[in-house]
C-alpha cells in the first residue's frame, strides 16, 4: 500500500487574493479550478516540488488549516492498518468527483483526508 501527501487544504476568505499570494509571491502556479455545488470553490497550486495547496472558498467552513491531503492506492486497504490500530474515520467513504475519499484524525487532532483518486484524475492531474 502507497500513502503519499499530495496537498494540504486550506479554506480561504478571498479566493482571488490567495491564488494571487500562492502564484506571484511564492511562485506557485494554478493547477486547476471546480465550482463545488454548494457554492464553494476551490482552485488548487502547485509547487515546483510536486505538493500541491487547494485553496477552498466556501462560507460552510471555518477559514484555516482544514487537512493534509493524501493520494493512497487502495482506500480500503489504507482503512485496515488505521482500525487496526484503534483509529476509526470520521466519517464513511464517499464518493467525490476526483475518486473516493474518508477522513481520519491522527493522534493530535490532525485531519487526514485519504483519498484514492480515480484513473482519470490521475491520467489528467498526476
Amino acid at each position: 500500500m502507497t500513502i503519499k501527501v499530495q496537498y494540504t487544504t486550506m479554506i480561504v476568505k478571498d479566493l482571488e487574493e490567495s491564488v494571487r499570494f500562492y502564484r506571484d509571491v511564492l511562485g506557485f502556479s494554478e493547477g486547476y479550478h471546480v465550482d463545488t455545488p454548494d457554492g464553494g470553490q476551490i482552485t488548487i497550486m502547485n509547487s515546483n516540488g510536486g505538493a500541491a495547496v487547494e485553496l477552498i472558498c466556501n462560507e460552510n467552513f471555518p477559514v484555516g488549516l482544514y487537512s493534509v491531503g493524501t493520494d493512497v492506492d487502495n482506500l480500503d486497504e489504507a482503512i485496515k492498518p488505521l482500525s487496526e490500530a484503534g483509529y476509526q474515520t470520521t466519517g464513511p467513504v464517499v464518493t467525490t468527483t476526483v475518486g473516493r475519499m474518508t477522513f481520519v484524525l491522527d493522534p493530535n487532532g490532525v485531519c487526514i483526508c485519504l483519498i484514492e483518486h480515480s484513473k482519470e484524475y490521475k491520467n489528467k492531474y498526476m
